[in-house]
């Protein structure tokens, strides 16, 4: 933007003054005022700048409150070495200036010879990026290798050493919310914007569980809580890898159009924008300075802050406030007039000069792409533009104020304390205040990005290193030496349409320039200006500066554990931790060297140089777990409810190293207490999600035996061994089922103390089979296989006490051939495996073969009756069972032997210990029972146990004392056998086979009728 006009007519006049004179159509070589005095005494003030309060007074050479610039060894500059090397595009400047430029660029070329080169002109950029490439240079011009490493990451390393571990004392809603976007994140790892949207959604949250105040004046939150100093660092860490806006970042007294927040907040957004953000979330000394000001009275420009209030806002990117400042300012009580001696204020042809100018810096201000478009890609083609048009208004400006060869600024920017008389006299011709002037000017340096100027705009160290990154334009040449013409402007344009890194891959681009920015503001002897060691959260921003993540994260290890894992997790997402694998840490342990690992490329130079890493993903994320798994119940504010080991499972699940994952899981899990299902199914729901089924079966088959070895909760117990695979115990707790029923001669346990679970595996829907299969289809085929068995056994004993209850609506012959046909099957099931009287192991029975014996007897009331009750061939099968069985292997007979006088002693009544001391004679062989359908050793013992009941003393009706109401007992004919005598294998076989004889007898003269059903 210009300030030149075609003629005086199109120059805009300043409302509100008698002639509307404007500066364009009165030129004056009458000087606007005496000189000050500061330019004709000699000063007597001390070399040192005095201390800084607040942001210090409006800006000028005589009352400077940010110090000279350059002429301390605290502000001294870079000084561009006598052999720079040439900038692409020198050797052709003089082609490109002809033409239509030929005579401007004469102009500034002639100008330019009259003025020594400053030493320090925005020397940041040009000092480090215009040196040949891997050559640095120190703000004092000096050529290095590279930029030094910071002591920072070792003072971090030196507190985390001898600082004790966070413990976990973080609200339930946010440990919740974080596992939840944590979960999420990781589901999508594979998106690339998984990262990017993690980051943004933890960073909202960690802010909204933390205090953003800042402490007054200073570097740092305003509170000592742990998670909001982890948040403080953790924010900044995320903003630079992932940047993005957390919909917080207005800052108290900011307007509601400002450019930072004029749109809602998206998940991604430029890095300056990012970085201006934390800083207004995060980093406000003086949150109140602008609302301060603008209402001051009788107005703005009267407060001595008002023109440090404009630097802020500059260089937070608040330009509507810079705006609004600048056009409210009232000049007429401008607290500057003072320092250009004018104690009574500025004439009307002063003020009239100064709202012109103001003016046109505000319409600059306006014509930016932040305030256009909230464009904040600072380093992109529309910024570069723009910053052209800068240039064009800084010269404007001087020639505006008389200035054009800018000599006397040349000598304020070299530091000399000695004017020269010319000097001094261009200032006193100034159209405008010497005051104003440099303020505007130094307004304008800012929005070019010079790195002086943005130094002595900020407050401390922190905000010049963030503004000095924010503001870059992103080229390797210096961002205050751009030309002054329409050929640099071209070469400027061409030169941005080569590929720059910063282009290509912007945060790694801004990272690096983030930390040469550190080290050139840190490179003083200003402790306003240098990190406290001594203040662990400045130790912590040293480190992010400096490109040393494990430094941040051991800090905040020591502060919050739920900020180190989400920065961990969100890290190892977005692929930027450290590589650095246990390999090469395994080498250094056994007596490598850096320089030795370098050799065999276990990782770049820097990184060797540095310190084994200190922290190990693994190690946090097991650490972490623990803590969650010590808390019982975590409960959020809208109502959801997890358990402490289902957070530490899911810890767990993202850890990089599976086998020792999975180990942890393993110990957590067996540390729980399994008493009801509900909690059960929840773990191993969690485990089938982490792709644990070896933990989860094993915590199945833990709670089954707990269920069998303290419950009668036998139907869960079922369901859980079969989860489990563990098909023996599966089999073994059937087979203690069946024989409970075959020792009481009734369905164990009754209908009315069948658990809900065994009652819904043996009811005809199966629900619990339904259930059981929309998780683990392989259990339910496997329980269904084994259960069929135990469920017809009771099928039988049902039936057959129908009459008894009263229950039945059959006819008591089609009642008593249902039950011969159910205890039929149940025979043939419990006999497959002795076939022809020899044993086949290989042969998978669904009822124990031990029960044969005791089937057979409740066979005999059913043999002998007046009417047909057993087919032909099912007499046959009788017949075979029972010569099969007397000829099987002896220790088989002696188990169904046991089992059978157990019963018989349980329905004489005789004592519980006699019931033992029969079933004790096959104890010894129960480790290796009878076959795949015998009793294991464990069975025996529950078996034995449910023997130890209330005697059950069956009356003429085959009523129990206990309430059992059986339809017949089989047991009760034994009563005709000689009293005293001790029924075995050898009475009953003799009773079934003269049963079976008789009913073949019946047969085959005709009394029975086998054809007919």
């Amino acid at each position: 933007m210009s300030l030149r006009f075609k003629s005086t007519r199109d120059s805009p006049s300043t409302p509100n003054r008698k002639a509307n004179r404007s500066l364009a159509t009165q030129p004056s070589t009458t000087p606007a005022g005496p000189p000050p005095t500061w330019l004709t005494n000699q000063s007597t003030t001390p070399g040192d700048p005095p201390p800084r309060k607040l942001f210090g007074s409006s800006f000028n050479p005589a009352n400077n409150t940010f110090g000279p610039r350059g002429n301390t060894p605290a502000r001294r500059g870079f000084t561009v070495p006598e052999s720079s090397p040439l900038q692409d595009g020198d050797e052709d400047e003089g082609e490109d200036a002809e033409g239509e430029d030929a005579e401007e660029m004469d102009g500034v070329q002639d100008q330019s010879r009259l003025i020594p080169p400053p030493t320090e002109q925005s020397a940041f950029l040009s000092s480090f990026m215009s040196s040949p490439r891997g050559l640095k240079r120190s703000r004092n011009g000096q050529v290095r290798e590279q930029r030094p490493e910071s002591d920072y990451p070792a003072i971090a390393r030196g507190i985390t050493s001898h600082a004790r571990l966070a413990v976990l004392s973080e609200s339930d809603d946010l440990l919740l919310s974080e596992e939840e976007v944590l979960s999420e994140m990781m589901a999508r790892r594979d998106n690339l914007s998984s990262a990017q949207e993690g980051a943004t959604r933890l960073a909202k949250l960690w802010a909204k569980h933390s205090d953003s105040t800042t402490r007054e004046g200073k570097i740092g939150p305003a509170v000592d809580d742990p998670i909001t100093k982890a948040n403080y660092l953790a924010a900044l860490l995320l903003q630079l890898h992932h940047p993005h806006t957390v919909g917080q970042a207005k800052p108290p007294g900011a307007q509601s159009w400002d450019a930072l927040s004029r749109k809602p907040a998206s998940s991604a957004c430029s890095v300056p924008r990012a970085l201006l953000d934390w800083l207004d979330l995060y980093h406000n000394p003086f949150p109140d300075d602008f609302r301060t000001v603008l209402d001051h009275q009788p107005n703005p420009s009267h407060h001595e802050r008002f023109w440090d209030t404009i630097y802020v806002c500059l260089t937070r990117g608040r330009f509507q406030q810079a705006i609004q400042l600048l056009r409210e300012a009232g000049w007429e009580n401008a607290a500057t007039a003072e320092e250009d001696g004018r104690p009574d204020g500025y004439s009307d042809r002063q003020l009239d000069n100064i709202e012109e100018v103001a003016e046109r810096f505000a319409r600059v201000l306006q014509a930016s792409p932040a305030v256009q478009y909230d464009d904040w890609d600072v380093k992109g083609n529309d910024w570069q533009v723009y910053r052209q048009s800068v240039f064009t208004a800084v010269k404007d400006l001087e020639q505006f104020a008389g200035d054009e060869n800018d000599e006397a600024g040349a000598l304020t920017k070299s530091g000399r304390n000695l004017f020269s008389v010319s000097a001094a006299s261009k200032i006193a011709e100034s159209r405008i205040p010497w005051s104003v002037y440099t303020n505007i000017k130094l307004s304008y340096d800012i929005l070019l990005g010079r790195a002086e100027e943005i130094m002595d705009a900020s407050q401390d160290w922190l905000e010049a290193s963030i503004y000095i990154t924010a503001w870059w334009d992103g080229d390797s040449s210096e961002a205050g030496s751009l030309g002054l013409s329409r050929a640099s402007l071209r070469r400027s344009l061409t030169a941005s349409q080569k590929a720059r890194e910063v282009d290509v891959t912007p945060t790694a681009a801004y990272r690096k320039h983030l930390a040469d920015a550190f080290t050139y503001v840190t490179d003083t002897e200003d402790p306003l200006f240098l990190p406290d060691p001594m203040d662990d959260i400045h130790v912590g921003l040293g480190c992010i500066m400096a490109g040393d993540v494990e430094s941040v994260l051991g800090l905040l290890r020591t502060w919050s554990l739920p900020v180190t894992v989400g920065v961990l997790d969100v890290a190892s997402n977005g692929d930027w931790l450290s590589k650095r694998g246990r390999h090469s840490q395994a080498l250094l342990d056994q007596g490598f060297s850096s320089e030795d690992l370098m050799v065999l490329s276990h990782g770049p130079d820097r990184q060797l140089h540095q310190m084994p890493s200190q922290v190990d993903r693994d190690e946090v994320l097991i650490e972490y777990a623990d803590h969650l798994a010590r808390k019982d119940v975590l409960r959020s504010s809208n109502g959801v409810e997890r358990e402490g080991w289902e957070l530490a499972v899911s810890v767990l699940g993202r850890m990089p190293n599976e086998e020792a994952a999975q180990h942890k899981v393993g110990e957590i899990l067996q540390k729980l207490e399994v008493k009801e299902d509900a909690r059960v199914d929840k773990i191993l729901r969690a485990c089938l999600d982490l792709g644990l089924a070896e933990e989860a079966r094993a915590i199945s088959e833990r709670y089954a035996d707990s269920l069998t070895n303290s419950t009668q909760s036998y139907g869960s117990a079922l369901i859980y061994y079969a989860r489990a695979n563990a098909t023996d115990k599966l089999k073994n707790t059937l087979a203690l089922l069946t024989s409970l029923c075959l020792l009481h001669s009734a369905a164990v346990p009754s209908k009315a103390d069948l658990d809900p679970q065994l009652a819904s595996l043996l009811s005809n829907d199966r629900s619990a089979l339904i259930t059981l299969g929309q998780t683990d289809g392989e259990a339910v085929s496997t329980l269904q296989a084994h259960l069929s068995g135990y469920a017809l056994l009771r099928t039988f004993y049902d039936v057959r006490d129908q009459i008894a209850t009263g229950t039945t609506l059959k006819r008591p012959l089609e009642r008593m051939r249902k039950a011969a046909e159910a205890l039929i099957c149940v025979l043939e099931s419990a006999s497959s495996c002795i076939h022809g009287g020899l044993f086949d192991p290989e042969i998978e029975s669904v009822v124990p073969v031990d029960g044969v014996l005791a089937l057979l007897g409740e066979a005999l009331p059913l043999l002998g009756q007046p009417k047909r009750l057993f087919k032909k061939d099912q007499v046959f099968t009788l017949l075979r069972i029972a010569e099969d069985f007397s000829t099987v292997s002896g220790r088989i007979r002696e188990n169904a032997e046991s089992l059978l006088k157990a019963s018989v002693s349980t329905y004489r009544g005789d004592s519980p210990e006699s019931s033992w001391s029969m079933l004790k004679k096959s104890k010894s062989d129960l480790g290796s029972a009878s076959g795949p359908g015998g009793l294991g050793g464990s069975s025996w013992d529950l078996l034995a146990e449910s023997v130890m009941r209330p005697r059950e003393e069956s009356d003429a009706n085959g009523k129990s004392a206990s309430g059992v109401q059986r339809g017949w007992d089989w047991r009760q004919g034994l009563d005709g056998i000689e009293s005293g005598a001790d029924v075995g294998a050898k009475e009953v076989l003799m009773l079934v086979r003269v049963a079976l004889a008789k009913e073949v007898a019946r047969g085959w003269t005709g009394e029975i009728r086998w054809a007919i059903d």
